[in-house]
């Protein structure tokens, strides 16, 4: 299918003359749709900018920016999203954008599980899920379990952004750690007043991935939970707690995990 370009928008750029960005080669747009935790208020331009950009043509997905408020109730905060987005059909699925200094100064393994956490709420709702961060997030705090379970649109710009594209720059991520690339922060498209985030899909495979059914089996949870990716009984939340708020049935996948353990 070869590469697809978009963009990523919030209330910063305004209202956005979608016919005209659909005239500018860009074929996809992640939008903001809900403020950090504290107010868990919708972006001004959300519901907008999902109606026009679906409307002339391009696929849309979302993404959630976590940081301080977001993690005193990580449950509370991804459903107050999928409260926002009320089932709509996001073709380029949900995006957690977890690069705040807070979240940062938390290290690997509480990230980890913190992605754990939305992702199974945002999954279990039929919704793809994927982590955008810069390459430094990706070097320093990204899990080997997240660099084996989730895709990747990581952010990289060259000192010098005038809002190009190259190909061949040796800042592009690889293809084997993201499938997409935000190349630029100081784009200038078509119908939009103000400078945006340019992005390149390097495939055009996300849309494809994001509409596909991806909520997890009751094994595959259970194998998660032999991981370690579920928590203890002592751990807080707890596994049970966990598993139940993102839909599962405890005593089925306790089950499993015995069944499984039994099979080493």
């Amino acid at each position: 299918m070869g590469e697809v370009f978009g963009i990523d928008v919030s209330h910063h750029q305004g209202q956005i003359d979608w016919q005209q960005v659909s005239k500018d080669n860009k074929k996809f747009a992640i939008l903001k749709c809900q403020y950090e935790a504290q107010s868990h208020r919708i972006d001004e331009y959300f519901e907008y900018n999902y109606a026009e950009a679906g409307k002339h043509g391009l696929a849309r997905g979302v993404y959630i920016y976590i940081a301080r408020a977001s993690m005193t109730d990580p449950e509370a905060d991804a459903r107050s999203l999928l409260k926002h987005l009320n089932g709509r059909k996001l073709e380029y699925g949900i995006w957690l954008d977890l690069e705040d200094k807070t979240v940062d100064a938390k290290g690997k393994s509480y990230i980890r599980n913190l992605a754990y956490q939305y992702s199974d709420i945002f999954i279990n709702a039929g919704y793809y899920v994927g982590i955008y961060c810069n390459r430094d997030w990706y070097i320093r705090l990204i899990h080997d379990d997240l660099k084996r379970d989730f895709d990747f649109w990581i952010a990289r710009y060259p000192s010098k952004d005038s809002g190009a594209y190259n190909k061949t720059s040796s800042l592009k991520p690889s293809p084997r750690i993201a499938v997409a690339w935000q190349y630029s922060s100081k784009g200038n498209v078509a119908g939009i007043r103000t400078r945006c985030d340019l992005d390149v899909d390097y495939d055009g495979v996300v849309s494809l991935i994001a509409t596909t059914p991806t909520k997890k089996t009751n094994e595959e949870i259970a194998r998660e939970v032999l991981a370690n990716k579920w928590g203890t009984k002592e751990t807080n939340p707890t596994r049970r707690t966990l598993l139940s708020r993102a839909g599962y049935d405890y005593n089925e996948i306790q089950k499993l995990v015995n069944k499984l353990a039994l099979q080493k």
